[in-house]
């Protein structure tokens, strides 16, 4: 079985690497019919994904133990991190369509050396729908129960010298939660084009449009929330990348690579009554937020011998964002701005050498020189030993990672602070995987440690502001297993350990399980059928919110399943249902899970 190369984890294409990586294919995604992209990721080891209540809530990644905004995302290789964001620079997967997407890319570490500021935890590429050699034009519609309604359609083919692929979507994603809205209007486009034997140029867009509404975080949703205003969050996003690469002759590329991503947010809230955790609760607040980051970067990979490969270049990143907002103090209007701007400029080193016995050493250095903040270094070595006789690989790493401080964190009016240093962290894993029975069982176990220093943490003053004092660590175990016992079954499962440790004090991090595991199972009982079924745990959360302060959250296990069968040729019908069985829990304080959500589609190709 030939491994997908990874496009994520090195600028020097490998088909395996000495990271932690889990590449979700666009079959993988079609067999599940998700109903969101957070769906899609809640399967990846060492991550975790939490959506208080339904879609209008603001979906938060945890990767290995990390902060949400630890982890940088990707989309086809644009930066779509917001650092004028509350939350310090997360990416909210609610807005991305699961249509849209041919395979992500999870790098579990940090890759600081391959992309500087935010990579401090992970990695997520999500890498949109390809060309096709043929045209293709397919359709989906949908819906389900709570009101849920999708419709989406996609024109693929052949155009010039290359191909092209357009879709777009529309949701309106019901309320499965009382309080929870969410609808969306989204498209994506690609051109690729051979502008000459050796020269390619590729072209990628993407648009989103969304309004979502929810109870407020930390309020204690639909079940605790005195105030029962709702949050109102209305988002547009862009993102244009252009990709031109250039191989004179084997063993030699020139890229030149630019992207542009612009994003805007209007939000109101009505704030959060006084409750247990803090008795004066949060007032009524707006804002206004704009973003918009350009950046350049031109590598070369060489191969310097049979078994050396070398990439070197540099990179420049240019990042502005605002945000005008108000706040309601005792029936007075309180204004606060920021505006603030930023450049980065990193060269950049790779290199992986092979050896006829196995091993492969791989090893990388970026050097960002970011405006107003010290020089930041950022190393990264690993390396991978295979033993083809046995079907046994071990691999180990280590690598530095740094976050700069997001503009909210630095402009903020109220809690703001000017001198805040940026977030870095240290981390190590070993992992060994074991193929068995002609590969059809793949055994894997990874144990990693990270440690992360300076975060930005919340002091209450007075005055309040953001302060660098905390220091964390995070160490576990990742253990995954695939088996195919027969041709028309596949069966996967996986276990995460994470321990987590906020140096020198008692205190628990919020929203970090000790346990997750699943399990996926495939069967295709008949030509032109499978079945696809899920299954998730989660054990205890520490949680807190206003209304109630701290709370333990209960662990849960929920199934999902979807079936498909192609009734003929060109035309698809699904039937999905996810949270079989009624599972009754909370992902936040106060914001119960959705129900059982039957849904039904058909898709028809021409």
């Amino acid at each position: 079985m030939a491994e997908p190369v990874v496009v994520t984890a090195s600028r020097i294409p490998a088909a395996a690497t000495a990271g932690s990586v889990t590449v979700i294919s666009r079959e993988q995604i079609d067999r599940q019919r998700p109903v969101s992209t957070i769906e899609i990721l809640r399967q990846v080891p060492g991550l975790h994904i939490d959506q208080p209540g339904g879609r209008g809530g603001v979906s938060s990644v945890f990767m290995r133990g990390s902060d949400p905004n630890f982890t940088l995302v990707l989309i086809d290789g644009v930066r779509v991190n917001d650092p004028t964001n509350s939350r310090g620079g997360s990416f909210d997967f609610t807005t991305l369509d699961p249509g849209s997407i041919e395979r992500i890319e999870v790098v579990r570490g940090p890759f600081s050396a391959v992309y500087g500021s935010d990579a401090i935890g992970g990695v997520i590429n999500i890498i949109t729908r390809e060309g096709a050699t043929e045209a293709t034009t397919t359709a989906q519609v949908g819906g389900g129960r709570f009101g849920y309604r999708r419709g989406w359609a996609e024109l693929r083919g052949p155009v010039a010298a290359g191909d092209f692929a357009l879709n777009v979507a529309y949701v309106d994603n019901g309320e499965p939660v009382e309080g929870s809205e969410f609808t969306g209007k989204s498209a994506n486009g690609k051109l690729t084009l051979a502008l000459s034997d050796v020269t390619m140029l590729r072209l990628t867009s993407r648009f989103a449009d969304s309004l979502a509404k929810s109870f407020p975080d930390d309020s204690g949703g639909p079940s605790f929330a005195v105030l029962r205003g709702l949050d109102k969050r209305d988002s547009r996003e862009l993102t244009v990348g252009v990709r031109l690469s250039h191989q004179p002759r084997d063993g030699q590329e020139y890229v030149v690579e630019t992207s542009y991503y612009d994003r805007a947010q209007d939000f109101v809230s009505p704030g959060i009554a006084p409750g247990v955790r803090d008795p004066v609760g949060i007032v009524p607040n707006s804002s206004d937020d704009r973003f918009r980051r350009e950046t350049i970067s031109a590598h070369g990979v060489f191969s310097l011998a049979e078994r050396v490969d070398l990439s070197l270049g540099a990179e420049a990143i240019f990042e502005q964002g605002s945000s005008d907002s108000e706040l309601v103090v005792g029936g007075v209007v309180v204004p606060g701005e920021f505006d603030l701007a930023r450049q980065v400029y990193a060269p950049f080193a790779e290199a992986r050498v092979s050896f006829p016995i196995g091993l492969t050493l791989e090893g990388g250095l970026r050097i960002d020189f970011p405006r107003g903040f010290d020089t930041e270094f950022s190393p990264r070595i690993g390396l991978r030993q295979s033993f083809d006789a046995t079907g046994t690989t071990l691999t180990a790493s280590w690598g530095e990672g740094f976050k700069l401080p997001s503009f909210f964190a630095l402009g903020h009016p109220i809690v703001g602070n000017a001198d805040l240093r940026p977030e870095t962290s240290e981390s190590v894993e070993v992992g060994v995987e074991q193929r068995l029975w002609n590969d059809r069982i793949d055994l894997r176990a990874v144990y990693f440690h990270n440690r992360f220093f300076d975060l930005v943490d919340f002091e209450e003053g007075p005055p309040p502001r953001l302060v660098n004092r905390s220091e964390v660590t995070a160490e576990g175990v990742e253990v995954g297993f695939d088996v195919r016992p027969i041709e028309p079954l596949t069966l996967g499962g996986h276990l995460t350990y994470t321990s987590t440790d906020i140096e020198g004090t008692t205190e628990e991090l919020r929203n970090r399980p000790e346990w997750r595991a699943g399990g996926s199972a495939l069967w295709r009982p008949r030509p032109g059928v499978t079945i696809a079924l899920d299954a998730l745990y989660v054990g205890e959360v520490l949680d807190s919110s206003i209304a109630t302060g701290d709370r333990v959250l209960d662990p849960y296990l929920r199934f999902d399943v979807a079936v498909t069968w192609a009734v003929r040729p060109g035309v698809e019908v699904s039937l999905a249902v996810d949270n079989l069985f009624d599972a009754d829990y909370e992902e936040a304080v106060g914001f119960p899970a959705p129900g059982i959500r039957p849904r039904i589609a058909v898709r028809m190709t021409f």
